[in-house]
């Protein structure tokens, strides 16, 4: 009898407080040529996916009304017909699109040129964490513009400046996600930030991470990378392949590593600037350690012979190199799990890899602890 009486009370208090629960989405646009135009909910990273919802857009208001179960990670946005998509900064939304946590409750969206979500505790701290990150790169136009000028004193302070700020955004997320654990945004600014957060921060976050984090769009290819850079973490013995020289000759990664010398494994690529940069570096390495125990062996991911050899050439590389001219789908770069480039791995003299990664002065530092 009590649980009737209770079950009654629940139901009429519902109907007290406004009807059946779910979410209201409450929207607005600054832009007047919106008007008249659909806006779209769809789960995010489903791609070709059915709308969940929608509405039109009336004086600059649109509602939305529905319900959902348990959380869902979604995106708002016109047809691209209406709205040309547009290259974000990751972790912040393109202009007149939004992703968020779909929730019940009453959720407030302006989608606008900087469109933000607010109204439910996930999406208020990720609102705060983007407005945070707009601050932090409010320089980086000018930043990047002083990248690409012609005086290579003012490019090169560019190019650190911007390191920095990309820095400081990695670190607000990675405070973010470590502070909403299990959410399905920092799931998606996880993946976003994949080539800037650490691989023991990645590995620390997915292992404290419940299912529903683990599903969100791309953490299972997050996890299966994971897998491959513990086969080939620091203090393991390197990971053998076969590929061939220039010369089309084949070489094994063995004929030089665990051959009683520090052996740098540099994966690289002709086409890549950062790796053309720092070939200099290695270069003078090479010339002042290659007497005294060292040496390098490059992985190209190139895709052609030609642009290969020619890379080597322009570049005065002397060292052993090896590709199978497969690009990203590099066998080498696929045991290593690398994603991007240039790739270090540095091993001793008995194969067991001491470092990963490093470049510039950390890499000096650590090869002159090796040699020692």
């Amino acid at each position: 009898m009590k649980k009737v009486v209770f079950m009654a009370l629940c139901a009429f208090l519902l109907i007290a407080c406004g009807g059946q629960p779910g979410y209201v989405i409450t929207g607005t646009t600054d832009n007047a040529g919106l008007d008249g135009q659909t806006v779209y909910l769809y789960e995010y990273g489903i791609k070709n996916g059915e709308a969940l919802n929608s509405a039109v857009v009336e004086n600059g208001k649109f509602i939305i009304k529905g319900e959902q179960a348990t959380p869902l990670l979604c995106v708002i946005r016109f047809d691209e017909e209406v709205v040309k998509p547009e290259q974000a900064n990751a972790g912040e939304n393109a202009p007149y699109t939004a992703t968020f946590t779909l929730e019940n409750g009453k959720l407030v969206i302006d989608l606008s040129e900087s469109p933000t979500v607010t109204g439910t505790p996930e999406n208020d701290a990720l609102a705060s964490l983007q407005k945070e990150m707009k601050q932090i790169r409010s320089s980086l136009e000018q930043v990047m513009q002083d990248m690409g000028a012609g005086d290579e004193a003012i490019a090169g302070a560019a190019e650190k400046k911007y390191d920095e700020i990309e820095s400081k955004a990695s670190e607000a997320v990675k405070k973010y996600i470590q502070n909403n654990p299990n959410k399905l945004t920092s799931a998606k600014l996880l993946y976003d930030f994949r080539y800037s957060l650490d691989e023991d921060t990645r590995r620390q976050i997915i292992n404290q991470a419940g299912d529903a984090f683990k599903q969100a769009p791309g953490i299972d290819k997050m996890i299966d990378h994971l897998a491959v850079l513990e086969k080939v973490g620091i203090g393991k013995k390197f990971t053998d392949f076969e590929m061939k020289t220039p010369a089309g000759e084949a070489i094994r990664l063995s004929d030089n590593a665990g051959k009683g010398k520090i052996t740098l494994i540099d994966f690289w690529a002709s086409w890549c600037p950062p790796c053309r940069k720092d070939i200099p570096h290695l270069a003078a390495l090479y010339k002042q350690y290659k007497g005294k125990g060292f040496e390098i062996v490059g992985v190209s991911l190139d895709r052609t012979s030609d642009a290969w050899v020619k890379g080597i050439e322009e570049l005065n590389i002397t060292w052993p190199q090896m590709s199978d001219l497969q690009y990203w789908k590099s066998e080498g770069a696929a045991l290593y799990g690398v994603n991007s480039i240039p790739h270090t791995v540095l091993v001793d003299k008995d194969g067991i890899i001491i470092a990963k990664n490093l470049r510039g002065e950390a890499l000096d530092a650590k090869l002159a602890e090796a040699l020692e």
